[in-house]
């Protein structure tokens, strides 16, 4: 698990250091200083900068250019969705400062993203014969074009040209720059039907079901199964539906209220990160203020015994107290309240253990 994390020249942070972390982390802060930015570092690092969770998350924030073209002169449109990664959305240069996310202290845990002009060599048909990166951006001017080098410590390397990115096949390209940690990722809108049919047929008719049936009992105890119904090819997607006690047929989920699904979908990608990661965006989003007690101590329980580290972002007070108090209480695993405060182009965190939290509940000290 990481016990530390740094960020450089991502998206709000020109230099963000974490000098510890719990296994169950809370994020807090004001709008705009980057509790969002944070969980998307953590998912770029997970997945080693894999092109696919680049454009996810350049297209969740609708920043991808729609009249990209692979024949543009240079990639110019791709190039300022990749700006919006940068620090600042500096112009798309060689010289510019790389993204470095990893661990305090671990250059060879850390992995750089930056942006490299380089030129390729193409037969008489035009297809690419090698690639050749250059800091030289004057080198070769008729063949100039630019690319992304992405590297973990200095043993992996992998160099993207801007016409591959956008290319459907970098879509499903996987990291090559060193292995991969596992990692579930829950936005601010909740899983969407495709994702929860994946991470559901992840564990189907196993011991794993019970973990998420476990923790829809928290709003309604009656419920006693739970099946996805219909193709998992169709474009329609898969509906969740539930038995409970006394009924003798199915139930959506969706009539049982939005803080159902939200659980189903928390839970649900908690056991898809077993020995992983566990990304959740505004958590208490549709969770009643009163349930959030049982929430925290299904997700504490879950990830003690799935050894899964999670990070999950809050402006809720209500899930403040309710994190302390579960933090509090667990014996096995330790919490920890991370506000992140910005100061003009820097951004701290200010960490909160166990024992400072509980006094920042008792005494209500304002940390959202």
């Amino acid at each position: 698990m990481l016990t530390s994390f740094k960020i450089q020249n991502f998206r709000p942070f020109r230099h963000l250091q974490i000098e510890r972390l719990g296994q169950i982390n809370l994020i807090a802060g004001k709008n705009n200083v980057g509790k969002s930015s944070l969980l998307e570092a953590l998912r770029l690092y997970a997945h080693r900068g894999a092109p696919a969770i680049i454009w996810e998350i350049l297209s969740g924030r609708n920043e991808i250019s729609r009249s990209s073209d692979a024949n543009s002169d240079n990639g110019s449109d791709i190039r300022l969705s990749i700006e919006h990664l940068f620090y600042g959305r500096k112009q798309f240069a060689s010289d510019q400062e790389p993204i470095q996310i990893g661990p305090v202290d671990s250059m060879e845990d850390t992995l750089s993203i930056a942006p490299e002009w380089h030129f390729e060599s193409r037969d008489e048909n035009g297809t690419p014969l090698n690639i050749d990166f250059f800091r030289d951006e004057e080198a070769i001017k008729e063949l100039q074009t630019t690319g992304l080098t992405i590297r973990m410590g200095s043993q992996f390397k992998k160099k993207y040209s801007l016409r591959f990115l956008m290319t459907p096949r970098a879509m499903t390209e996987e990291a090559s720059t060193g292995k991969e940690i596992n990692c579930a990722h829950v936005s601010a809108n909740g899983l969407n039907k495709s994702e929860i049919g994946r991470l559901w047929d992840n564990i189907a008719l196993t011991d794993l079901e019970q973990d998420v049936l476990a923790a829809l009992r928290i709003i309604a105890p009656e419920v006693e199964r739970l099946s996805l119904l219909g193709e998992p090819k169709s474009g329609r997607g898969r509906i969740a539906v539930v038995k409970t006690a006394g009924h003798t047929r199915p139930i959506p989920l969706n009539s049982m209220g939005d803080g159902m699904n939200r659980i189903f979908g928390y839970m649900l990608a908690l056991v898809n990160a077993r020995d992983g990661i566990l990304l959740i965006d505004e958590i208490e989003n549709g969770i009643h203020y009163s349930v959030q007690p049982n929430l925290w101590a299904s997700i504490f329980n879950a990830a003690y015994h799935l050894n899964v580290q999670v990070f999950a972002t809050t402006h809720s007070w209500d899930c403040i107290t309710s994190f302390q108090k579960v933090a509090s209480e667990s014996k096995e695993i330790d919490g920890m309240l991370i506000r992140l405060e910005a100061k003009r182009e820097m951004t701290n965190a200010v960490l909160f253990d166990e024992r400072e939290l509980s006094i920042v509940s008792r005494d209500q000290i304002e940390v959202r």
